[in-house]
């Protein structure tokens, strides 16, 4: 039974290749994080949250809107 499972040494480097892709593009996150102007900072953290309830709101208006123009 075990004579058919053949061991391939050629998927021994997957491994490696799918940490360093994970590690480099954490890598690249964290920099861009890291290196980002003061005034794109300040940008981003004004930006307004929309909240579930207004997601709510907007879609039976837009579906309500959309059925009167019917």
């Amino acid at each position: 039974m075990f004579r058919r499972v053949l061991i391939e040494s050629n998927y021994d480097y997957v491994p490696y290749i799918c940490f360093a892709l994970i590690a480099g593009v954490f890598t690249i996150v964290v920099l861009r994080a890291l290196l980002m102007t003061k005034s794109k900072v300040q940008h981003l953290a004004s930006m307004p949250l929309q909240d579930d309830r207004d997601l709510l709101n907007d879609h039976t208006t837009t579906s309500e809107s959309d059925k009167a123009s019917q």
